[in-house]
């Protein structure tokens, strides 16, 4: 029992620790990372409760036939399609709570880019209980896979909805007084869902159609935009310090 437990948390734990080390400029808070993980291995219950659900009380499953409409050069299922752009939604959605109960009204949410890092962590917990489920159905060699691929690619779909929750975090405390302001912040981290949930429902799309360079070559183009967003909101945090310590 311990080694598969090592297995399936190992590598979880690996991809803690690189993002946990990609800011120098600032500290972070352990504990709430620790607590982050946790909720994101809850979260994955919930998105599998949400998923069970839309297969069961709707039309769309993920082996519907009917009706058929011909995509990317195959013959693809409407319904099939959009049970996959559901689970897009419901699983973002659950690390999208955690976001908002855990991370949202705390004081470590300062910048952009700890929204980009909380939402990577919790992540990381939400696919690590994902792995407890495919090492039992499909064996070690899946989970190997998934852990250079599937985990990354969980990360860089969550990275526009963390970076827009901090976002709206700072909208709401600057406390703009724009017509209509109450409900900028809320109207942006509904955008930064639609985006995570597009993608992800996106990826799951390809992968279940047999696409599977189209979805590396989504992961390749998703990991570069949040390496690009993460060194940005970086170096604002950068000049921010650099402004602050000749003042």
């Amino acid at each position: 029992m311990l080694p598969i437990i090592g297995i399936v948390i190992v590598p979880g734990i690996l991809w803690g620790w690189v993002f946990y080390h990609a800011q120098r400029y600032k500290k972070v808070y352990l504990p709430l990372l620790l607590i982050l993980f946790i909720g994101g291995m809850g979260s994955g219950l919930l998105a599998l409760l949400l998923n069970h659900s839309v297969e069961k009380y709707t039309l769309f499953w993920p082996y519907a036939y009917w009706p058929q409409i011909i995509a990317f050069g195959k013959s693809i299922s409407l319904f099939s399609t959009g049970f996959w752009f559901f689970v897009g939604f419901n699983e973002e959605f659950a690390k999208l709570l955690v976001l908002l109960v855990v991370v949202y009204p705390s004081r470590h949410l300062e910048e952009t880019f700890d929204g980009i890092l909380y939402a990577a962590v919790i992540s990381v917990g939400f696919a690590t209980l994902e792995n407890f489920f495919y090492l039992n159905q499909y064996g070690l060699a899946v989970v190997i896979t998934r852990t250079v691929i599937t985990i990354p690619a969980h990360i860089f779909m969550s990275v526009p909805m963390g970076y827009y929750v901090a976002k709206s975090r700072l909208l709401l405390e600057e406390g703009n007084k724009k017509r209509f302001s109450f409900y900028y912040p809320m109207i942006t981290i509904i955008q930064g869902w639609i985006i995570s949930s597009f993608l992800h429902g996106m990826y799951d799309f390809l992968i279940s159609f047999k696409m599977e360079s189209m979805a590396y070559l989504q992961i390749v183009m998703m990991g570069g935009i949040s390496i690009w967003m993460s060194r940005v909101t970086l170096y604002a945090i950068r000049r921010k310090m650099l402004g602050d310590s000749n003042d």
